[in-house]
Order: structure tokens, then sequence, then C-alpha cells
């Protein structure tokens, strides 16, 4: 009998393993979002306007890696929940600033926590230099399929 419970192929895919761990780290992260009734989309916005700050629509969607047409539903419904506001861009009226809001933050705050909680979790069966290295091979593996930092 063999000393591992799933397949061969799975045990030694990189895909498999890095979706898995993936799944796995993002638990509680997905347990808040889904209580607040919102997405891992809706968390890609915040954290996007708390790193990079208020900013036009477009912008959001490149910095959030969303679809621009997506964005919209997705920005009504953190401005129904008082998360962000939109203001109209005095440089350009036509363009809207998106800017989160003091809740926004709080709001962002605890979802990150809950992010880390889960990811520590799961990465800490790995040193800091294990997962120094982890996270440098993945960002190298992202760069090459065009994200960028």
């Amino acid at each position: 009998m063999a000393d591992y419970l799933i397949p061969r192929f799975q045990w030694n895919s990189l895909s498999y393993l890095t979706s898995r761990a993936g799944r796995t780290s993002t638990v509680d992260l997905n347990a808040f979002m889904e209580s607040e009734s919102l997405t891992r989309n809706h968390f890609m916005i915040v954290c996007a306007l708390d790193e990079f700050g208020p900013m036009s629509q477009n912008d959001l969607a490149s910095h959030s890696n969303l679809n621009r047409g997506h964005l919209v539903a997705y920005l009504d419904e953190l401005a129904e929940r008082k998360i962000l506001e939109r203001s109209v861009d005095l440089a350009d009226r036509r363009r809207n600033i998106i800017t989160l809001t003091a809740m926004g933050k709080k709001f962002t705050a605890r979802a990150t926590a809950a992010a880390l909680s889960s990811e520590a979790e799961v990465f800490g069966a790995l040193d800091a230099q294990q997962q120094e290295m982890l996270r440098s091979l993945l960002q190298i593996v992202a760069q090459s399929d065009g994200e960028a930092r």
C-alpha cells in the first residue's frame, strides 16, 4: 500500500499543490467575505484602494486586475455599504475618483487580518526563509504570466 493518500500525479503536480495551498490559505478570508455577502473581487478592490489611495475607476480596474465592465457592479455594492465613495474628479469632471471611507479602512483591516490568519496557518509549516523563497518563486511565475508589481 502507498504511503500517500492522493494519486502520485497530484502529489507531484505543482498546479495541484499550489491550487490546494491557495484554497486552504484563503479559508478565513472567504468566510469573512461571505459573512459580509461580498467576494474576493471586492477584497481586491479595497486592497488596491488601501495601498494606492484614491484613483479613477480605470486605474482601479488595472490595479485590481478586474474587468472594467464588472467593476461598476462591485463598486456599487461597496458604496452601498459605505466602504467606499465616488466623487467627481475636479481635473476631469467626466471621471469619478474612488476613495475608501473610514469604515472601508476598518473593513479592509479586518479582511486582511482574516487573509493573514489562514495564510499563517497553512504556511506555518515553512520557516520564514522558506516562505520568502516560495513567495519569490511564485512571484516569478506571476510576472511571466503578465502580472506586474
